[in-house]
């Protein structure tokens, strides 16, 4: 978690005029080889990452399901806990173009509208057209801040000052539990 995350929550709540934000910490990432600090304290950065937004909330819904943390397992239970309400799937500009290697990934089109943000290196022309390609997938008109949450961790592990790259409040955790720190 990074603020480029916390950019694309604040773009997609205003761009979408959303009441309600669920951050979604993973549980069991499919995707990642790097091992991930512990669930709990995941979710707490999230809190003092996303606390200042109106009607961001964190969850713990994948915890919840165990196992693998399938985007498509989660949007389901979401549907079956809140039937009448619509769904947006956040993602970054980056995850766009491999989404259609997500598992289930026409399934997750079907369930909910993905909405994508340009990461500054990605092309917003080139992202309209993949995003095209997919259907019932929107690209918010913005720009992402240029920050990736590897980079996070090797500079936290390293002991280096994260601070222009995570909001405040996480920052001052990830170095309180030394969370990324070698050793």
């Amino acid at each position: 978690m990074h603020k480029g995350h916390v950019r694309l929550a604040e773009e997609a709540v205003k761009q979408l005029k959303l009441k309600k934000l669920l951050i979604i910490p993973t549980f069991d990432s499919p995707h990642k080889e790097t091992k991930l600090a512990p669930f709990e304290d995941r979710a707490e950065m999230c809190r003092r990452a996303f606390g200042h937004i109106e009607g961001a909330e964190v969850s713990d819904i994948e915890v919840q399901l165990g196992g693998k943390s399938f985007t498509i397992n989660t949007i389901r239970e979401l549907k079956n806990r809140y039937p009448d309400e619509q769904f947006f799937l956040l993602i970054g500009g980056d995850m766009l173009f491999s989404f259609d290697t997500w598992y289930k990934y026409e399934s997750i089109l079907k369930e909910a509208k993905v909405c994508a943000v340009a990461r500054d290196n990605d092309s917003l022309v080139d992202m309209m057209e993949f995003a095209n390609e997919m259907g019932r997938v929107k690209v918010l008109p913005t720009k992402a801040v240029e920050i990736s949450s590897t980079e996070v961790r090797a500079k936290a592990a390293r002991g280096e000052d994260i601070s222009e790259l995570v909001p405040e409040g996480a920052a001052e955790y990830i170095a309180q539990h030394k969370l990324y720190s070698e050793g």
